[in-house]
């Protein structure tokens, strides 16, 4: 059921990993490869020096409970910043508190917050050094406690400028930063990260071509890009793929100017959503009736301009919920302050979410995905190769990870990138305004190819767009960023490589609408757990399935980014216990994953039956904890749903006529019903419908000479069906299709 890792193979390696050489290119028969530990060694992993302090470390004697917080803010002590394991940054009003921390019984120590533990490894070397340094200063923070839900939309709120009045970006020299590192309002120094560009086919991999012939083109969604520019900056004058396509046009490196002079910006937004006006629909991006909210952040220095907070939250108020970032900083898998800035706004908003790219230097081995790709709450994506095998080798075999594609793992030892999607030789929308020696290769005046993670993370985007079109006509108004990102990693196909390399493998957007799901909003609490029961009646396909939740962001002096933990356990129909995420090393129960913010059961080949399924908050310093589950098994109990409502209503518009004699739409029916289809039309025509299961058989057709067509069919069982219709007689049709069929409660 389980593949055994050969450990031949490997060595086991440390939390805070070296550069290694690249493996021999060699796969093994089965998936979920790679040497990764899930379980950190529990531990204090805070240096203390002597001496008074008003900033200490509170260690606390296991997982933190609602009422040890409540006890602990009872005696005058504000909390701060949480520090694995099961620790927190605490100010004391007065000395005489901290022997009354001590006296709790579920206080372990109490101990002066150490200056070494508040500076960035990457700083370091800038205390030996006269050069002044800019950095993020990280004051102390006493209004976590604030944060509340939105009762309406589910949407977590904070006191957002309190929290961004802690941080100041200064200039400082070694000297003075060794003031700061004393003080006692302090406790963390970070550097600012140095962030760069990462720099038709593709959507045949993905099987976005599926999507998109059954209707599911990003209708109704609105996604955010931040990069170099769009074409001429000038909406009147833009390209014709990205004309109609801007809801808003923001510029912030160069005020006024939103010229793409590089191209790059311009290329991944066609690959987004450019309607293939250019070139009679052939070229279109992703998801064509997706809207676009655009930052161009490249300044007058061609350096980029990333203020996250604002391009985020502008993004957000201009209604986008899908969001794009193609750059970022090669700094060997650190949790930098832009993960950090990325973690915190996902966390306050998190109907929102973020694709960023892995980068392109994974040529130097492991441990090279940059930030904020390395930020917990994003979905990071890597690059395979696309099919062109005339561009070479980089682009000749689709279920290869791109040699340059940047690695995991994280620093600290989480599993990234999440996911891979093509990246080699994508064919796009061209800048008017850029050289050609910007492209890999010119196509004509409109298109050019370019290559790297930036245009696998715009595909994603597109993906993202049409996944979540699907969500909302299922009944999911709102659906949360982790619901997303469980349904794409339990659907996406293994590749039978490292998981470092490949995350939890590529990105099937055909299966993702397949999975069954549940968004839990309320969120669980230290030791709360949840259950649910799962059926296999297929045992031909692995089965998987995916915990994630969207995290608190973390410390910026911590050494391992979770905060809040929580644990996925499954029973299998022979008894058999498995713990998320343990892949690599059998008996499978025996480790238990204290460092994703995502947690996995995969197994190749599944026994038949009922499998029990268990999420438990473990520890929980910063709840309620949200999350979701998606799964490639059927509930054998239906999770508690509200009140089943009237069945589903939509409608799509098309034309057929007799260049293209029919439009087929993919319905899925989310439990057994009855299914009422019509279409009517103007013209002087004869519209037949039909309707196929999955596997393209004829259920029911309606080929009378009737207008409105209507076809009705009873007791269907839940899943997905293709409606037809089809042009029988006529020159054209413009048609209204009318569905009325069982989607979800």
């Amino acid at each position: 059921m389980h593949r055994y890792w050969q450990t031949g193979l490997s060595t086991v390696v440390a939390l805070t990993l070296l550069a290694m050489t690249l493996p021999i290119d060699a796969k093994e028969r089965e998936g979920r490869r790679g040497h990764i530990e899930i379980e950190a060694k529990k531990q204090t992993m805070w240096q203390q020096t002597a001496g008074s302090s008003a900033l200490v470390i509170i260690q606390l004697s296991g997982p933190v409970q609602e009422e040890w917080k409540e006890e602990i803010e009872d005696l005058d002590v504000k909390l701060g910043d949480y520090l694995p394991d099961f620790a927190f940054v605490a100010k004391l009003a007065r000395s005489s508190d901290q022997k009354k921390l001590e006296r709790l019984s579920f206080v372990k120590s109490v101990k002066p917050f150490s200056p070494v533990s508040k500076i960035s490894p990457a700083l370091r070397s800038a205390f030996s050094k006269e050069q002044a340094t800019e950095v993020e200063m990280i004051r102390f923070d006493d209004d976590s406690r604030n944060s509340r839900m939105s009762s309406e939309a589910g949407q977590r709120t904070e006191d957002s400028s309190h929290e961004m009045a802690r941080m100041t970006r200064e200039k400082k020299s070694g000297q003075a930063l060794d003031e700061f590192v004393l003080s006692e309002d302090i406790v963390a120094l970070v550097p600012i990260p140095q962030n760069t560009l990462r720099n038709d086919v593709a959507s045949t991999i993905l099987h976005v071509d599926e999507l998109s012939s059954s209707g599911y083109r990003g209708r109704g969604q609105i996604i955010g890009v931040a990069d170099t520019g769009l074409d001429t900056g000038d909406e009147a004058s833009l390209h014709p793929d990205l004309q109609g396509q801007v809801e808003r046009l923001h510029t912030l490196g160069r005020p006024g100017d939103a010229r793409d002079l590089n191209g790059h910006g311009t290329h991944i937004t066609g690959s987004i959503l450019g309607s293939g006006a250019a070139s009679e629909g052939k070229r279109k991006g992703m998801a064509p009736e997706a809207k676009l909210v655009f930052h161009a952040i490249e300044n007058e220095e061609e350096g980029l301009v990333t203020d996250v907070e604002r391009i985020l939250s502008e993004a957000y108020e201009d209604g986008a919920r899908i969001h794009s970032d193609s750059w970022g900083d090669d700094d060997e898998g650190e949790y930098s302050y832009t993960s950090y800035l990325f973690d915190k706004f996902l966390w306050e908003h998190p109907d929102m979410i973020a694709l960023v790219a892995a980068g392109n230097v994974g040529d130097n081995g492991y441990q090279t995905i940059g930030s904020p790709a390395t930020a917990k709450n994003v979905i990071a994506v890597g690059a395979t190769e696309n099919e062109r095998p005339r561009f070479g080798s980089q682009s000749d075999d689709a279920d290869d990870v791109w040699r340059f594609s940047s690695r995991g793992l994280t620093e600290d030892g989480r599993i990234k990138p999440d996911l891979v999607a093509p990246g080699t030789s994508i064919l796009s929308v061209r800048s008017s305004l850029a050289p050609g020696k910007n492209f890999d290769q010119m196509y004509d005046e409109h298109y050019a190819y370019m290559t790297g993670t930036s245009m696998s993370t715009a595909i994603m985007a597109g993906g993202v767009a049409q996944v979540r079109e699907f969500l909302n006509e299922q009944g999911e108004k709102a659906p949360s960023a982790a619901l997303i990102k469980a349904i794409l990693l339990s659907s996406a196909d293994e590749l039978n490589e490292d998981m470092r390399l490949q995350g939890y493998g590529r990105a099937n957007l055909e299966n993702a609408i397949q999975t069954n799901y549940w968004d839990e909003k309320k969120g669980l609490r230290t030791k709360e757990k949840a259950s649910f029961a799962i059926e296999v009646s297929d045992d031909s396909k692995p089965l998987a399935i995916t915990l994630a939740w969207t995290d608190y962001p973390a410390s910026l002096a911590a050494n391992r980014a979770l905060v809040n933990d929580l644990n996925l356990t499954v029973t299998t129909p022979k008894g058999k216990k498995l713990n998320g995420n343990d892949f690599f090393q059998a008996p499978f129960d025996d480790e238990v994953d204290n460092l994703n913010n995502v947690e996995q059961i995969w197994i190749k080949e599944p026994e038949k039956g009922e499998y029990k399924v268990v999420v438990q908050g473990y520890n929980i310093p910063k709840g309620p904890q949200p999350y979701a589950i998606a799964t490639t098994g059927k509930w054998a109990e239906e999770p508690e749903q509200p009140p089943a409502k009237t069945p589903k209503e939509v409608t799509y518009r098309g034309t057929v006529d007799t260049e293209k004699n029919y439009r087929e739409y993919t319905i899925r029916l989310m439990r057994d019903g009855d299914v009422k289809l019509s279409a009517e039309w103007a013209e002087k025509a004869d519209v037949n419908l039909f309707l196929y299961n999955r596997k393209k058989e004829l259920i029911a057709a309606s080929t009378s000479k009737a207008n409105p067509e209507k076809l009705e069919v009873e007791n269907l069982k839940s899943g997905l069906y293709k409606i037809r219709v089809e042009l029988k007689k006529g020159e054209k049709a413009r048609f209204l299709l009318s569905l009325l069929y069982p989607g979800r409660w």
